[in-house]
Formats: C-alpha cells, sequence, structure tokens
C-alpha cells in the first residue's frame, strides 16, 4: 500500500516530498514519555513546557526516501543551534506499532533528537499543526517560544533554507510565512502566511 502512494506521489509533487494514505496510518533521546502516540495539541504544551527561543519541528516517516535525506542536516542544525536556546523535534507518522522500527531506524543513522510518534487520526494532527499542511512529508514547522506557528516548509528543505529563517526570528525580525514544495515549477514556492486570527479548520 506504502508503495501505491509514493507512485502517485511521486507523479503529483515532481519528487520532492512523500506523502501517505491517512487512512492506512494509525496515525534524542527517548523516554517512557515518547512511547505513546502524541497530539498536536500535547505536543505545542511541551514545547511550551521547554522555554526555549524557537522550537524546529519535523515531520517524517521511515518509509520517506526525502525525509530519510534530510534528517542528517536537521541533527546538524540542532547541534549548531542548540547554544542558542533552539531546540530540533522530531514527529514520526509512522504506524502507532512500529516504535521500534522507528527508534532502530534513527539509531542507525546517529540521529540523536527527541522523537514522538503523531496520535492517530493524521487529519487532526496535520489540522493541528498547521491547517495549511495538506499532508506532504517531510515537513518542517518552526514555533516560536509561545508555541506560535512562525514558518512553515512542506517538503524536504535545505541548511541553507532553513537557517536564515531561523536566524531572524531569533533575532526579531519578521520571518513569519511558508515554503511549499509541491507546487508547479513556474509558481512562487515562497509566500507569506495568513493573518494569524485566521480560524482554523
Amino acid at each position: 500500500m506504502q508503495g501505491t502512494f509514493r507512485a502517485i506521489l511521486l507523479v503529483f509533487m515532481g519528487l520532492t516530498s512523500c506523502s501517505r494514505n491517512d487512512a492506512a496510518s494509525g496515525g534524542g533521546t527517548h523516554s517512557s514519555s515518547e512511547d505513546s502516540p502524541i497530539t498536536a495539541q500535547q505536543l505545542r504544551a511541551r514545547m511550551r513546557d521547554l522555554h526555549a527561543k524557537a522550537v524546529l519541528v519535523n515531520a517524517w516517516a521511515t518509509w520517506c526516501d526525502s525525509c530519510e535525506h534530510e534528517l542528517p542536516m536537521l541533527q546538524k542544525l540542532s547541534d549548531r543551534l542548540a547554544p542558542q536556546g533552539v531546540h530540533v523535534l522530531l514527529v514520526s507518522v509512522d504506524e502507532p506499532g512500529e516504535l521500534v522500527r522507528v527508534r532502530t531506524f534513527l539509531a542507525d543513522k546517529n540521529i540523536r533528537l527527541t522523537n514522538y510518534l503523531a496520535a492517530p487520526p493524521l487529519e487532526a494532527f496535520k489540522a493541528g499543526m498547521n491547517p495549511r499542511w495538506p499532508g506532504m512529508l517531510p515537513a518542517s514547522f518552526l514555533f516560536d517560544g509561545t508555541g506560535k506557528l512562525r514558518y512553515f516548509w512542506g517538503g524536504e528543505a535545505f541548511e541553507r533554507e532553513m537557517l536564515p529563517i531561523v536566524e531572524g526570528l531569533l533575532a526579531g525580525r519578521a520571518i513569519d510565512g511558508e515554503s511549499r514544495f509541491d507546487v508547479a515549477p513556474e509558481a512562487p514556492n515562497v509566500r507569506a502566511a495568513p493573518p494569524q486570527n485566521t480560524p482554523s479548520r
């Protein structure tokens, strides 16, 4: 089933990101609190508890090739920005029962970032993270210290794209917006975010 949806993804998203059928899906250092799937609301609460200057959250899956490419960069980014009060967290959308596989996958690649499992249903998780997130993977979300979403990357991103945005947030600049890599090549892929008071669906 995963292969079927991956094939569909290649047609519609031009090899730039991964996707997964929500109906088919159930949903550092690892602690018992990370064993149970987490909702978007719970994740935002934990972000606020970190008292960080910024939190970068990456949604990924073991079956997503683009995610695999991106993880080492995120670990490097975390190592570089941690002294500045930036936390990088992972949220896997693998099946809740695949925790051991997820941990093995990360350990084999020397990824030490804290990882959570997204709680089903994934539609609710997506809406809670960003109503404008259609579900492509990888996807990254930059939150400020209050848990407010400030920037969104839909699809695989690179350090040269992420770092200036994160540093801009730390410097107090207006960086709110998004980069979407599922758009047609001739269309702009960076645009300002809608007003923050737009009601979530």
